[in-house]
């Protein structure tokens, strides 16, 4: 769906739908007021989300109305507008109108707020639009808006240009982490690496096997030994060569996470094809700072595996080599996210990068701590995790720093081996992830986003569809974009 500004007051919205964003108590615009005498009636408050709708009656150039909620203006944050846009795409399909006109509200917004609150409506609608057809066979019976118009008589393009960009590598994210397992393999992931740095002259390196090996990245071949489909570790370099600060993200990529020997519960595991999330990530990370020309280089790693069970998988009690030289005992072969990870923050960091962020859905007990509304995050450097905090903030892709404290490395430590891959102590399980991962970044300033709850929707949501998020490519983005503007 395509985002227009349209510079002009609302009452020349020519499109059969307009939506109208509107605080709790707040007088409505005057060419819309007279067609709510009948608000009371259906019991409409104003509250955050309630809508109420009426047809115009011939009696002005839109056909139909659609008032939607923002709640107290004491209590308005940005992503209600975000959520409102979203309602109101929706309830444009569910008329099949091809086109939405939304009035962008300013009388309770300083000035300087807002470009981002344009930027907020424009991500929502492009997020509400997306839907996931590509094996539905059927296509005549599915309906896309097709465009969606925002009114206003400030001039708010950048904004809607940002939310544009922002929501669609969101999407593009979207949609290539909902691809199934028989279909998203790690060369499928590295052919759309390679498309991707051709559209926006990156530069690409997918390692295979034997340099693997040459590597010794013995995480990744640890990882892979039961699966019919041979890892890959991908390369991606924005700026390429340039003398720029340089920055890395590593995101975790199985493309299927059966748990390995360590054999998954049956109930729900179609979903571990979303275990590839945090890799998939990178990719809609990369094209977003392509797009924003960033002034700085970006290296972006995804480690590329399946893990599946079978007479040549890893077993449990196996100790394998990282490629920084440690040596880990395997407790869990469905501990294995990290292993991989193990790999590349050890590469990674050997380019010595100003900071190195990676995203992997890594623990279930993510969920258990924080829910679907947080990303867990764990760092060793305060400023980048202020970074990411306030960028979690503007584009309501929240995160909660949790400690690393000396006392849960312990808890990783092994009698057979330098490390092993899970605490025999249930307990603290996301942070004893992360502790294990803070063995290999070295010196390098670095933040780890477990984003284990919230890479998938399985209920309604005012702008996500149900499956794959997508989300952390815009927190990842926008912390960058801050992270080069303090250079």
């Amino acid at each position: 769906m395509k985002v227009e500004l349209k510079k002009a007051h609302l009452s020349d919205a020519k499109e059969n739908l307009l939506c109208v964003f509107l605080m709790q108590d707040e007088e409505p615009p005057y060419d819309v007021k007279r067609f709510l005498h009948d608000v009371k009636k259906q019991r409409y408050e104003g509250k955050l989300l309630q809508t109420f709708s009426t047809d115009t009656r011939g009696e002005a150039k839109f056909r139909h109305l659609l008032i939607i909620g923002l709640g107290k203006k004491e209590d308005f944050k940005t992503d209600f507008l975000r959520r409102a846009a979203g309602i109101a795409v929706r309830y444009a399909a569910s008329r099949r109108e091809p086109a939405v006109a939304m009035h962008l509200p300013s009388n309770f917004i300083a000035r300087h707020e807002l470009l981002g609150m344009v930027q907020a409506m424009t991500e929502g609608a492009i997020l509400a639009s997306y839907r996931f057809y590509d094996y539905k066979t059927k296509k005549e019976d599915l309906f896309e808006v097709e465009k969606a118009h925002i009114f206003s008589e400030e001039d708010v393009a950048d904004g809607v240009m940002r939310g544009t960009l922002f929501a669609e590598a969101q999407n593009y994210s979207r949609r290539l982490d909902e691809q199934p397992a028989n279909i998203a393999t790690p060369a499928m992931v590295a052919a759309e690496a390679r498309k991707l740095a051709k559209e926006h002259g990156l530069g690409v390196i997918v390692y295979d096997r034997p340099r693997l090996q040459k590597m010794g990245m013995g995480g990744m071949l640890a990882v892979c030994q039961g699966s019919a489909h041979s890892p890959l570790l991908i390369r991606l370099e924005y700026n390429r060569g340039k003398r720029l600060p340089l920055y890395c993200i590593v995101g975790k990529g199985v493309t299927f996470d059966s748990g390995g020997i360590s054999i998954k519960p049956s109930s729900g595991m179609h979903e571990m094809k979303y275990d590839k999330s945090g890799a998939i990530n990178v990719l809609g990370v990369m094209k977003a700072v392509a797009m924003l020309g960033l002034p700085i280089r970006l290296v972006g790693l995804m480690p590329m595996v399946e893990n599946m069970p079978s007479g040549s998988a890893q077993k449990p009690g196996d100790i394998i080599t990282a490629h920084n030289g440690k040596t880990i005992e395997v407790l869990n072969t469905d501990a294995e996210g990290r292993l991989i990870l193990a790999d590349a923050l050890s590469f990674g960091a050997q380019e010595k990068p100003e900071c190195m962020i990676d995203m992997a859905t890594l623990t279930g007990a993510m969920v258990v701590s924080l829910g679907r509304h947080a990303i867990g995050m764990f760092s060793n450097d305060d400023a980048l995790s202020d970074a990411l905090k306030e960028a979690g903030e503007a584009v309501h892709e929240r995160v909660w720093r949790l400690p690393l404290w000396p006392e849960y490395g312990e808890m990783m430590k092994s009698d057979f081996a330098d490390i092993k891959n899970i605490s025999e102590v249930p307990e603290a399980g996301s942070i004893t992830a992360a502790a294990f991962l803070k063995e290999f970044v070295g010196e390098t300033r670095w933040a780890h986003l477990d984003i284990a709850a919230v890479d998938m929707v399985k209920g309604p949501h005012p702008y996500l569809e149900k499956g794959a998020t997508g989300t952390g490519v815009r927190l990842v983005s926008a912390a960058l974009e801050r992270l080069s503007k303090k250079k």
